[in-house]
């Protein structure tokens, strides 16, 4: 009865074995594909994300290049603004001359 009884047990032993050699190889195979989707979607995503940081440093040019030009629009308007001032006191200067002739004028008469 012993004998049978052994014969039983490697018999059970060899079939757990097998069976967890099958999950084994199961696991593998569905690691495998796993992974493979897992790579791919990945692969996507950093395709995406360097699309977006290569836009994103795009639009920095851009907009450091429009404040640029805003900054440049800014000290126009700011020497056109002094100008301007300038020729008012100008304007004003020969509106006070030309009314002092004028009534330089009126006297002699």
């Amino acid at each position: 009865m012993l004998g049978i009884t052994a014969i039983i047990a490697v018999i059970a032993l060899m079939a757990a074995l097998g069976a967890l050699w099958m999950v084994t190889e199961a696991v593998k195979k569905i690691d495998g594909r796993t992974r493979r989707t897992v790579d791919n979607q990945m692969k996507g995503l950093r395709n995406s994300f360097s699309e977006l940081a290569a836009l994103a440093q795009k639009n920095s040019k851009t907009q450091d290049a429009m404040l640029n030009r805003i900054r440049d629009l800014v000290k126009t308007r700011e020497a056109a603004a002094v100008e301007m001032e300038a020729l008012k006191r100008k304007i004003d200067a020969l509106n006070a001359q030309s009314s002092s002739d004028s009534a330089g004028v009126r006297r002699k008469a």
